[in-house]
């Protein structure tokens, strides 16, 4: 069977990409499997993750302009022009490889429809993979005119109409699932699959907290930092590690205003996350809304007992509330204070959710989630 994937481009050290790779290596070694791989945006990056050599990658070179830095009119030229260059270019190389099934991921949304038509023309069956929510894919959010929003839900709508014509939606969580049945005839949830390699908490009753996530509004880190702030007087032998890429600044201001340089540690992402999990004694996922929440289950995968908003969409799939974790209203600092008080104070609690938490994401193994994959596969 050949399976070929089509992403926009795999440059970031992030989720989708480690997963999609994971993925595509995992077919790769299965013999009755061809996988390919399209990026269109990638241009002269390197990949972000390494490719098993028995994959096939075809990067074809059709960016789509984002907003910033063009006019208007100068910005919907160059998007219809890149369209252009990315159905001629796609088309050939579909027509070339010829594969059983496509699968694309909801970032490409601009060239979507294309990729639908080009697949059915083929006789290829296709599947988009939904990391998020179907109404936050969007060309609409580009543009900040209330008529010239208008105009582009219209584009947004052929766009989603097209979706009536694939084959399967895949989601993450059952609540995504819910915003795509209107699109699509079949929509599935298959989780996404853990990554890393764990490795056990090696003490709990260490005094540290971890969080890990890009510094950006969505993870939440304010939030967190509001509410370690109403917690570390009484607890001020405890420390809270971040993890992250990106702008830390807005979160070390915080962190000055409540004197807590002392206890509160902005760190950058690491390569070995692994090792810092096993470090700490819990995890606390302060996010407003989250595509699933892979790193609350890789914590969970290594024993730590998990706090977390119970955000859109994700969380409440992952956390069995008060058995491996803790789920406290979404935003609400103040419960999420008296969560995270409840596990620093009982040494006991945090092991048995830990040890828990453990048998609870065995569910999200490789091979229990691929099968899952192939079973779709083999029904279209």
């Amino acid at each position: 069977m050949k399976i070929l994937y089509v992403i926009n481009k795999m440059t970031n050290l992030a989720g989708i990409e480690r997963i999609l790779t994971c993925k595509m290596n995992y077919l790769s070694e299965r013999p009755d499997f061809l996988v390919f791989l399209v990026t269109y945006e990638q241009q002269e990056m390197a990949l972000s993750f390494r490719l098993n050599d028995r994959i096939t990658y075809l990067p074809i070179d059709a960016p789509i302009p984002q907003r910033k830095g063009f006019t208007l009119l100068g910005w919907i030229k160059s998007y219809f022009s890149a369209r252009k260059v990315f159905r001629h270019q796609f088309g050939s190389l579909i027509g070339d490889a010829r594969p059983d099934i496509v699968i694309c991921t909801g970032y490409a949304f601009s060239v979507l429809d294309i990729i639908i038509n080009a697949s059915s023309h083929i006789g290829a069956k296709t599947i988009i993979e939904s990391h998020v929510k179907s109404d936050t894919v969007s060309m609409k959010k580009y543009v900040y005119n209330h008529t010239l929003v208008w105009v582009f839900s219209l584009w947004d709508n052929y766009i989603m109409r097209s979706i009536k014509d694939v084959s399967c939606v895949v989601t993450l969580t059952n609540e995504d699932k819910e915003s795509w049945t209107q699109y699509a005839q079949r929509v599935e949830v298959i989780p996404n699959i853990l990554t890393i390699t764990p490795k056990k908490v090696m003490d709990y009753h260490t005094k540290r907290i971890i969080a890990a996530g890009r510094y950006v509004h969505q993870k939440g880190f304010d939030l967190l930092l509001k509410a370690w702030h109403l917690v570390d007087k009484k607890y001020s032998d405890w420390h809270l590690y971040i993890f992250g890429n990106e702008n830390r600044e807005p979160y070390q201001r915080i962190v000055d205003k409540y004197d807590m340089n002392g206890n509160v540690h902005l760190m950058p992402a690491t390569n070995n996350i692994v090792e810092e999990f096993s470090k700490s004694s819990i995890f606390v996922l302060s996010s407003r809304f989250e595509g699933f929440g892979l790193v609350l289950a890789e914590a969970m995968s290594c024993g730590l007992p998990c706090i977390s908003f119970d955000c859109p969409y994700g969380p409440r799939d992952i956390i069995t509330n008060e058995e491996d974790g803790i789920l406290v209203e979404n935003g609400n600092i103040e419960a999420l204070a008296k969560a995270m008080e409840r596990l620093m104070a009982d040494d006991n609690l945090r092991q048995s959710m830990g040890d828990k938490a453990i048998n609870n994401v065995v569910r999200y193994e490789p091979r229990t989630i691929m099968n899952q994959w192939e079973q779709l596969f083999h029904s279209l």
